[in-house]
């Protein structure tokens, strides 16, 4: 039964006049000037059964482009946006239809995951690891450091961690429950990590370096009012180290200076280690200044003297630097290819 009808419905089509291959074919190009998906299709599929050798191609090509944007819908419907986004656009890239535009500004309500996608692609190319890069920092004596590049790091990596921050939130407060929300969320929350240990790491290493050069010059000042103060007057014990301590000022103003900007520019930043890294630059100010009172000076510079002491242990900082920044990024290519296809949809989005 089934092959007599193919025979009647095969035999009624050769029967077609050329008028009513025109007519179709005018329906075709109609759908096509509309971007009818759907209608170009049905035309073509009569045309491609009544000459296969001018229209197959074609006909193909629009199938493909039909089957792709309805297992993105279903997709979509399912809740797999990423599955659905790519499709759409495969779909949009062989035939620009209304019916893929369509679906694909349904999925702008997911652009900010692409935003945070986006951000943390370029935490890795070569000039955004330029830009917030410490390494030079370990390879040489903080009397040889720049202050200025220094500020402009600290500031470059805690913006990308407060970017990164807003962005993650962001993604939070939208309802969604979708495995690539949480896969986009978990990377983006691990790589801010390895941003905060990365500036953390970067100050613990300045701090070791500063208390190697002067823990025992301060120590030394140190002992000395300690011990004057118990045979002579207050006025007396600041003339016999007078001469050390301005000299001990005058070779360390770059350290001060640099010690100053970075304890302001970690404050201005908002970076959460301007609170771990204040402490040791207020012991370093107790420990160099000339105080108005020695005596004051003596009981809090014990402590100060500690922390220095503590801070100056061993340790290979510049390994820890090393395996932090060879972290990889770890998203997937399906939620790459997914940002890269919304990112060039983006003109259909009005509110971006």
């Amino acid at each position: 039964m089934k092959q007599l009808l193919s025979i009647i419905f095969l035999t009624a089509l050769a029967a077609c006049t050329p008028s009513e291959i025109t007519k179709i074919e005018q329906e075709l190009t109609l759908a096509q000037q509309q971007r009818n998906l759907d209608a170009q299709l049905n035309a073509l599929k009569s045309l491609n059964e009544y000459d296969n050798n001018k229209w197959q191609a074609l006909y193909l090509e629009t199938l493909n482009a039909s089957t792709l944007l309805s297992d993105a819908q279903r997709a979509y419907d399912n809740g797999n946006i990423v599955i659905a986004q790519i499709g759409a656009g495969q779909s949009k890239d062989i035939n620009n239809s209304l019916q893929a535009d369509t679906l694909l500004r349904a999925l702008s309500i997911d652009y900010p995951l692409t935003e945070l996608i986006d951000e943390l692609v370029q935490l890795h190319t070569t000039a955004s690891k330029n830009e917030i890069s410490f390494t030079s920092f370990f390879n040489h004596s903080p009397s040889k450091w720049n202050t200025i590049e220094i500020n402009q790091k600290l500031l470059a990596i805690n913006t990308k961690i407060k970017t990164i921050t807003e962005q993650i939130e962001t993604l939070q407060n939208i309802q969604r429950q979708s495995q690539s929300y949480q896969a986009v969320l978990v990377e983006a929350k691990r790589q801010r990590g390895l941003l905060v240990e990365q500036e953390a790491i970067f100050l613990r290493h300045l701090q070791q370096q500063f208390s190697v050069l002067h823990q025992a010059q301060f120590a030394k000042i140190y002992q000395t009012v300690a011990e004057q103060l118990n045979n002579f007057d207050e006025r007396v014990v600041a003339s016999m180290i007078r001469q050390d301590q301005n000299k001990l000022i005058e070779t360390m103003q770059h350290q001060s200076e640099l010690l100053y900007n970075i304890d302001l520019m970690l404050k201005q930043a908002g970076s959460e280690r301007h609170a771990e890294f204040e402490p040791f630059y207020l012991a370093y100010i107790q420990l160099l200044n000339k105080p108005k009172d020695y005596r004051e000076y003596v009981r809090k510079g014990e402590a100060a003297l500690t922390l220095f002491e503590h801070a100056g242990a061993p340790h290979n900082f510049y390994q820890q630097y090393q395996t932090l920044v060879s972290e990889p990024l770890t998203l997937s290519d399906d939620l790459l290819a997914f940002a890269r296809s919304q990112n060039e949809s983006k003109f259909l989005y009005r509110k971006y």
